[in-house]
């Protein structure tokens, strides 16, 4: 099996894994990948083309059958989630009145000898607010999402 892309999608490695294949054995075709999976070729492609999800049970399914080891399927299982989450946040941010949230951002250059403590301090920041908002709930308080992220944009040219 290739070398899996850290956080790659798992419809992106079906495709990849495909083609591998293929190239190996050029009468290898969706057909016979469907039936590798034990699946119907039509689910295969709808998968392949976006046009069906795919969800933790199809990585987990599929992953078994492709022998993939328990470390990658979490890592796909992430990846899909944070999708997921991503795709529902932005149509609710699309509904959303901008007075209705508090949204800011910041790019900063990093040391990276400090990363793995602002990491730590994220952490205690998200679980201090929510201990504090969780104290003053009242009895008709409405249900937000916090979001705290920090990732990389050196090197992806998003910064350049």
């Amino acid at each position: 099996m290739q070398e899996q892309i850290k956080n790659s999608d798992f419809r992106q490695f079906l495709e990849d894994e495909l083609a591998r294949r293929s190239q190996n054995y050029p009468r290898y075709s969706l057909r016979a990948f469907a039936r590798h999976l034990e699946v119907d070729s039509s689910f295969l492609s709808k998968i392949l083309n976006g046009k069906r999800t795919v969800t933790m049970r199809t990585i987990r399914m599929f992953g078994e059958r492709l022998n993939l080891p328990g470390e990658q399927l979490q890592q796909f299982a992430e990846v899909s989630r944070e999708k997921k989450m991503k795709r529902k946040l932005e149509r609710l941010l699309e509904k959303m009145p901008s007075e209705d949230r508090e949204q800011s951002t910041i790019t900063i250059t990093v040391d990276e000898a400090r990363l793995e403590e602002a990491k730590e301090k994220i952490k205690s920041f998200r679980k201090d607010l929510a201990q504090w908002l969780d104290a003053g709930v009242a009895q008709q308080g409405k249900t937000y999402q916090i979001s705290v992220s920090m990732f990389p944009v050196s090197g992806f040219g998003l910064n350049d």
